[in-house]
C-alpha cells in the first residue's frame, strides 16, 4: 500500500466523496459535516476534479462506474488511434516506399518475410544493437516468451549498454501476471534498462538511433513478416509514436502483480466486467443466475487477488491489467 502526503490526500477525498455519495450532499456541504479545514478541503476537490469525480459547476459527485467506462473507453480511442497509425505506417512502407517518385532519397526499407527470413531478421538486429550510438526503443507485446529467447534479448540488451546507450522497453502491463518476466525485469533493470508497463501495447517494434525502426508488418499477425526502416520522415514519426506511448505509461511498482500464470473462469471474468460498471452484488447474481453469497464470495477472492482495498479498485486493477479483454 502506498503512503505518505499523496495517501492522505487520497484517504480524505475517497471520505469526502463517500460523504457526498451516500448523503446527497454538495462538496461544501459533506466538507462542514466532516469539519474539514479550507486547505484540505482544497486538495480533495484538486483530487477529485483531477479524477473527474467532481461536477465543477454543481459540486457533486459524478457516478464511478460512469468515469470508469468513459475513461476506458478515451483509453482504448487513444489506443486504437496508435495502432491505425501504426497500420497506415506499415502499408506505405511495404507496398508504397519503393515506387519510382515516392521514394524518400534518404530512407531504406528491407522485408523479412516470416519466418523464412527470421534468422536473417535477428542478425539484423544483433548488428543494429552493436552499432546503436545513442539509444534503443523497445515496444513488446505479450509473446509467446522462452527464457531462451529472454536470455537472446538480454545479451543484445547487454552489448548495446555496455557501448553506453540508453535502452527503453515498454511492456504491455497485463505481462506482469508471467513469472518469467517479472523474473527477467530484475534482470533487466540491473543491466540499466529502463521499463515502462502500458495497459496495451499496439505493436512489436525496434528503433535505433531514431534512424533506424524494425516493426512487425501486421500489429494482429506476426507471420506476416517484419519490415526494417532505415532514415525519413516515417522513423521519426514512429519514434514520436513511441514518446507518447513512454510518457503515458507506468513505472513496474505502480502496477498491480497478478498471481502467476493467472486463469480467470468465465465465471469470474463475468463478474470483473460488472463489477467494473459498477453493479451491485445482488445484480451481478440475478444476472448470472446464483445467489448473492456467492458473487460476494467471488468478488471478495478477485479483490484479495489484485491486491485492491476496494471493489472500484479491483475494477480499475483489473482493467489496468487488461483482464477485463481477456476471453
Amino acid at each position: 500500500m502506498s503512503s505518505g502526503p499523496l495517501a492522505a490526500d487520497d484517504d480524505l477525498a475517497r471520505s469526502l466523496y463517500a460523504r457526498m455519495q451516500e448523503q446527497g450532499e454538495t462538496l461544501p456541504e459533506a466538507a462542514e459535516r466532516l469539519s474539514l479545514a479550507a486547505q484540505d478541503i482544497d486538495r480533495a476537490r484538486e483530487q477529485l476534479v483531477r479524477l473527474d469525480l467532481l461536477n465543477p459547476e454543481t459540486q457533486t459527485a459524478a457516478d464511478v462506474s460512469a468515469v470508469l467506462n468513459r475513461s476506458l473507453r478515451r483509453s482504448h480511442q487513444l489506443l486504437d488511434s496508435l495502432v491505425e497509425q501504426h497500420v497506415r505506417t506499415a502499408a506505405l512502407a511495404r507496398r508504397y516506399l519503393d515506387l519510382p517518385g515516392q521514394t524518400d532519397p534518404r530512407a531504406h526499407l528491407e522485408f523479412f518475410a516470416w519466418p523464412d527470413h527470421r534468422e536473417h531478421l535477428f542478425e539484423r538486429i544483433d548488428e543494429l544493437a552493436e552499432s546503436a550510438k545513442h539509444e534503443v526503443l523497445g515496444m513488446h507485446p505479450v509473446a509467446a516468451w522462452t527464457r531462451e529467447s529472454l536470455e537472446a534479448g538480454l545479451s543484445r540488451s547487454e552489448t548495446a549498454v555496455r557501448n553506453g546507450v540508453r535502452m527503453r522497453a515498454l511492456h504491455a502491463q497485463i505481462a506482469m501476471s508471467h513469472p518469467l518476466i517479472r523474473e527477467y525485469m530484475g534482470k533487466w533493470r540491473e543491466y540499466g534498462i529502463e521499463i515502462r508497463m502500458a495497459p496495451l501495447i499496439p505493436t512489436r517494434m525496434l528503433i535505433y538511433d531514431r534512424r533506424t525502426a524494425i516493426l512487425q508488418a501486421d500489429p494482429e499477425d506476426l507471420h506476416a513478416g517484419s519490415i526494417l526502416i532505415r532514415g525519413g520522415s516515417v522513423v521519426r514519426s514512429l519514434a514520436a509514436i513511441y514518446d507518447y506511448c513512454w510518457t503515458t505509461a507506468s513505472e513496474p511498482e505502480d502496477v498491480p502483480r497478478s498471481a502467476d500464470g493467472v486463469s480467470l473462469t468465465e465465471q469470474q471474468l463475468a463478474v470483473l466486467r460488472m463489477l467494473a460498471a459498477g453493479a451491485k452484488d445482488s445484480a451481478i447474481a440475478r444476472s448470472m443466475g446464483v445467489s448473492t453469497r456467492t458473487i460476494t464470495r467471488l468478488v471478495s477472492e478477485l479483490t484479495a487477488m489484485l491486491g485492491a482495498s476496494s471493489r472500484f479498485q479491483a475494477g480499475v486493477r483489473a482493467a489496468r491489467l487488461g483482464w477485463l479483454d481477456a476471453g
